[in-house]
């Protein structure tokens, strides 16, 4: 009898759903809404290209997710439209012989706004901020790769932030 209490209890709390899950089980896709659009995001910065690898990032998490397919904006039921704000380099590492950075953050700002086509509601509109560090070396096409290279994981990195955001609910 006692073994049938506990079982039942067990039973009860586990399929009872408390309401806890865990981050990234799942998308919760918003009604009416079974594909997005995703035009190339606004640079208002002065680093050239940055959009276009943000986006790139946004894209490829959106394909590899696999929740919610692309589609062209005249036919998306959602648009997914953004800016990248700010990119800002601050030194991290600076050597105290001769005072000269030997490491920089790179971050990047954006804004972005989810929004269903059919009615024009905002499903989502956010700022997000990401960075990563990367290393400075006498070799100046050495440390342009670096950058460019923390700008992309730092790409993927919001691209990932974004989609949780908008598609799991954080």
């Amino acid at each position: 009898m006692k073994n049938a209490s506990i079982g039942i209890f067990l039973a009860a709390f586990l399929l009872g759903g408390c309401g806890y899950h865990f981050s990234g089980s799942g998308a919760k896709i918003p009604l009416g809404v079974r594909s997005v659009a995703i035009p190339i995001f606004a640079n208002q910065t002065i680093q050239t290209g940055v959009e276009d690898i943000l986006t790139r990032a946004v894209v490829e998490k959106f394909i590899s997710a696999r929740q919610l397919p692309l589609a062209e904006q005249s036919e998306a039921d959602a648009i997914l439209s953004g800016s990248v704000k700010a990119f800002v380099l601050s030194p991290t590492t600076v050597t105290l012989s001769t005072q000269v950075a030997t490491e920089y953050r790179a971050t990047l700002t954006i804004e972005a706004t989810f929004k269903r086509q059919k009615d024009g509601q905002v499903l989502w509109k956010g700022e997000v901020s990401e960075w990563r560090n990367y290393r400075v070396v006498p070799d100046t096409a050495l440390t342009e790769a670096n950058k460019k290279e923390a700008i992309r994981q730092a790409s993927e990195h919001l691209a990932q932030r974004l989609y949780e955001m908008i598609l799991e609910d954080f």
